[in-house]
């Protein structure tokens, strides 16, 4: 008896309960689902057959000016991770206060961002593409639990007209510039080098005059968490650079803050603090082999109607 739709298990068809393993499997060595394999390989088939199609969330400026860049778009491609955050330890308590990273939470917003960039750059590999532009990321809470977090990076997959693939083992570029950024970019010749990413959590206790001032009836700056900010910006940065240096880039643009603390309480053995979480990404870029772009002069409109 087929109860709810969901069946005997005698009904379950084994091709398709082998497949779904197999898809399974595939996400947990940081693939993709065998689902969205077949799409864009097909899509990537039809491309060659002479018969390209594309989705992009490029508006009709961008598309053009991709175009006019060298560029055509191949298709919409996708990244996305949900992880759990495992325990982290938060050193409160009468006998220690210490300020310091916290390894787990800053370990899993790492694991989840490559998690999602891999599958994304995968993605655009799959349809020929060289890179991937105008990428959106958000990092959000899950609505599973508390204790975990969704990354997502969805961007437009395109490749130089015209060019050969690829060489095997090398990845696409992929930038969070817009459009009509990244054509700019290709005039003065530079080119989005990769996406790049720092991140932080830093737990910070109030020292002794941070306490102080919390007591206080003046107005007083607290030293030590305004201190924990800056020393959270400073690590995630120092990723987010390494990164950059990494793939020989000369400097990041479009670079975007996120910041948020979670508060810890203050309780008779415990000073309490916060836990900065800090995070940054942006593109790098260098020097575009392939030199200027040489782009159409703007067309002057006049009306010729009557006043």
């Amino acid at each position: 008896m087929n109860l709810f739709g969901f069946g005997k298990k005698d009904d379950v068809d084994p091709e398709a309960e082998a497949r779904a393993e197999a898809s399974r499997q595939s996400i947990i060595a940081g693939g993709l689902p065998l689902n969205a394999i077949d799409r864009l390989t097909e899509q990537n088939e039809r491309a060659k057959a002479g018969k390209p199609f594309f989705t992009s969330d490029l508006s009709v400026n961008e598309f053009l000016l991709t175009r006019q860049c060298g560029f055509e778009p191949l298709g919409q491609v996708m990244g996305s991770c949900v992880y759990h955050v495992g325990f982290q330890w938060v050193p409160t308590g009468s006998w220690t206060y210490a300020s310091g990273e916290m390894a787990v939470m800053t370990h899993a917003q790492v694991e989840a961002r490559t998690l999602a960039f891999n599958r994304l750059m995968e993605e655009a590999r799959l349809l020929g593409a060289d890179g991937v532009v105008g990428v959106r990321f958000t990092r959000e809470q899950s609505n599973f639990g508390t204790s975990e977090i969704e990354f997502m990076a969805v961007g437009t997959a395109v490749r130089r007209i015209g060019a050969p693939p690829l060489p095997p083992g090398s990845l696409p570029f992929v930038s969070n510039l817009s459009g009509q950024d990244h054509f700019l970019l290709r005039q003065r010749s530079l080119a989005p080098l990769g996406f790049v990413f720092g991140t932080c959590a830093w737990y910070q206790y109030p020292d002794w005059r941070s306490q102080n001032a919390m007591m206080s009836w003046s107005n007083a700056e607290l030293t030590s968490l305004s201190q924990g900010v800056y020393t959270a910006r400073e690590i995630a940065m120092n990723r987010l650079e390494g990164e950059a240096w990494r793939l020989k880039a000369t400097g990041v643009v479009g670079v975007t803050f996120e910041t948020y603390h979670e508060i810890i309480e203050r309780t008779e053995n415990s000073p309490g603090g916060f836990i900065m979480h800090f995070t940054a990404w942006g593109t790098a870029i260098g020097p575009d082999p392939h030199g200027p772009v040489r782009s159409t002069p703007p067309l002057t409109i006049l009306p010729l109607g009557p006043k």
